[in-house]
């Protein structure tokens, strides 16, 4: 039975954070799960700015890059993202920033309008699963 390996992006400054009780990513046979991102920046582990949904999404998919290069990978290996966002009118701005990193291939996803997310001050999450070779 293969087990779960965590997939390390290599974020030292934030995952060193001892109140963390997740992985960024763990790869299962050939899938990887990848958490929920919010738009943090992992050298300071603070959210890149706390009205903007254009810079924290696009922050978001640089640690998802982060993660998916880390696990041998890139976006064209990802087959699902799953988004929470925080307004219904916000969401319309991201889509510019997923044909920035998919291109015009984009994986099977998912968006939801939630109340708030854990993050204070994050607009949007998103969570990804990718096939690797």
């Amino acid at each position: 039975m293969a087990k779960r390996q965590r997939v390390d992006p290599g974020w030292k400054t934030y995952l060193n954070n001892p109140g963390l009780t997740f992985s960024p990513a763990v790869r299962g046979g050939n899938m990887l799960f990848i958490s929920g991102i919010t738009g943090v920046d992992p050298k300071t582990g603070r959210l890149v700015s706390s009205n903007d949904i254009v810079s924290q999404a696009r922050q978001i998919y640089r640690n998802i890059g982060d993660i998916l290069e880390a696990a041998g990978a890139t976006f064209d290996n990802v087959v699902q993202t799953i988004d929470y966002i925080t307004t219904r009118e916000n969401y319309k701005k991201t889509a510019e920033i997923r044909r920035e990193f998919f291109g015009n291939s984009f994986p099977a996803s998912a968006g939801f309008v939630v109340k708030e997310l854990l993050r204070k001050d994050a607009l949007i999450e998103v969570t990804a699963i990718a096939l690797l070779d």
